[in-house]
């Protein structure tokens, strides 16, 4: 009986663990937020970024996502709007940019 109660508690525990796929306008939100925040702590002094849009590609083989975001750039003389180009992780802690 012990050894059924403690391999319930760690069925349930692995299972709590496990990291929720997201997918659709979620997914598409996540993307979004995560380049925003590595444009915000990349940025050079008075350039600013606004993410407007992304289309994407996840890739199984590398677990992450290819993207072209569609960013608007201000500086004092500059007021642009440009594609950059993302790979992102499965957890989105990583952001490489490409282009």
């Amino acid at each position: 009986m012990k050894v059924f109660i403690a391999f319930v508690f760690l069925a349930l525990v692995g299972a709590g663990c496990k990291q929720k796929v997201i997918s659709g306008p979620e997914l598409k939100k996540k993307l979004i937020e995560t380049m925003q925040d590595h444009l915000d702590k990349t940025a050079q002094p008075g350039v600013q970024f606004q993410v407007k849009d992304v289309n994407y590609f996840p890739e199984a083989k590398t677990k992450s996502y290819t993207c072209d975001f569609q960013v608007h750039m201000r500086t004092a003389n500059v007021d642009t709007v440009g594609t950059m180009r993302a790979i992102i992780s499965n957890d989105f802690k990583t952001v490489d940019r490409t282009r």
